[in-house]
């Protein structure tokens, strides 16, 4: 138990406070614009996560096919 312990507070300080806190939503000055229109598009409804995935990998399978990794 102590191992994963060590590793939770690992990813906890230094991932979410270094890496999160001082590079992400705070840092940045329009984050907080961005987000809040964000947050409008989330709904809870588990077809709209799916259909947004699926759009994803379709975009995913498409970049690959025209030549973007060579």
């Amino acid at each position: 138990m102590r191992p994963a312990f060590w590793l939770g507070r690992l990813f906890w300080k230094e991932g979410d406070g270094a890496i999160i806190d001082r590079l992400g939503r705070m840092a940045w000055p329009r984050g907080v614009d961005v987000t809040g229109r964000v947050v409008k598009l989330q709904s809870g409804y588990i077809y709209q996560y799916a259909f947004a995935m699926l759009i994803g990998l379709a975009a995913v399978i498409t970049w690959f096919l025209v030549g973007g990794v060579r």
